[in-house]
């Protein structure tokens, strides 16, 4: 019995400096790296961080798709995953949203992930038409309380990011928006544009060119303070709505368990990819702020979120489409 105590200890201890040691020369071969939606945000994003993360990892950085239920394929083959480093998620912001809209994922989103590093964010905001004659936030507030429920909005979709923080903007400021859902970003703002409704809450890469033309005008930005691209136009804090943010992030996550060396690697990798000005360019064309959070950080983010999502989804009656 001595005998085979001292085998199994052994074996352990074996087992132990193999995964130290697999750990320290972490990656050995190549990493992928999954994105739920082909041609989508989080798509080009991976195309833009793989041959950084091969260039200064050393190993291939491997793009691959796995398209549909609005992410939640994606999402379960990481979370199924080994917890090697060697399979990731970009994740988009919706993650957070998916628990509170479907009762029957496969996978808990603060269980099943370690969450790496925040890379972008693009901060979401209300615009109307620039011949609207709304012409600001507290103006805007005073018709939503005049007309409860028929000042109408539009947004990308049913339980997107920017459907959410409509809802919260309803909610903090106490007041009753009328939801028009599109089927994505550019036909929700086409129908502000051609005057369907009379706002919209949108991405600021959504609506920028808009902006920037003179056709619409954002009131105000849903972020903790002033976007890059934007600088004029004041957050919602600013203009007194406490609590008022809503963003559309991507980010790094890998399966949960995933040992602290690996995870605290590829967050100082991407640390140091993100800060690049080159980086922060091509950041910029998708209409989105680099952003680099700690593992803490940005797992309290993820879990924030969640807990924040479940409440307004279910105070607000949101049913998935």
């Amino acid at each position: 019995m001595k005998l085979i105590h001292a085998l199994a200890t052994a074996a352990s201890l074996s087992m132990l400096v193999l995964s130290a040691s697999a750990q320290e020369g972490y990656p050995t071969k190549p990493v992928r790296l999954v994105v739920g939606a082909p041609g989508g945000v989080q798509d080009i994003l991976a195309r833009v961080l793989a041959p950084e993360m091969q260039k200064s990892l050393g190993q291939p950085f491997i793009v691959e798709p796995r398209g549909g239920a609005a992410g939640a394929i994606a999402a379960e083959t990481v979370a199924r995953a080994a917890a090697d480093g060697y399979t990731l998620l970009v994740a988009v912001g919706a993650i957070t949203i998916l628990p509170a809209l479907n009762k029957k994922l496969s996978f808990d989103v603060v269980r099943d992930f370690t969450a790496i590093s925040l890379v972008a964010s693009a901060p979401n905001m209300l615009v109307l038409r620039s011949d609207s004659p709304i012409r600001d936030l507290k103006g805007f507030l005073a018709e939503a309380r005049a007309k409860p429920g028929e000042v109408t909005y539009a947004t990308s979709g049913i339980g997107s990011t920017v459907h959410i923080g409509g809802e919260l903007l309803s909610s903090l400021a106490g007041i009753k928006l009328n939801h028009i859902p599109y089927n994505g970003s550019g036909p929700s703002v086409e129908g502000l544009l051609g005057g369907q409704v009379m706002a919209s809450m949108s991405s600021v890469n959504a609506t920028l060119p808009h902006i920037k033309s003179g056709r619409l005008r954002a009131l105000a930005v849903a972020s903790e303070s002033r976007s890059m691209f934007l600088p004029d136009t004041p957050t919602f804090e600013e203009l007194g709505i406490k609590g008022m943010r809503s963003d559309t992030w991507l980010g790094i996550m890998g399966p949960a368990n995933l040992p602290r060396t690996i995870a605290v690697r590829l967050n100082n990798e991407l640390t140091q990819i993100i800060a690049k000005p080159e980086s922060r360019e091509r950041f910029m064309t998708m209409g989105a702020e680099a952003v680099g959070l700690p593992l803490e950080k940005f797992a309290d983010l993820v879990r924030n979120e969640v807990e924040l999502f479940e409440k307004i989804v279910r105070n607000a009656g949101i049913k998935p489409e």
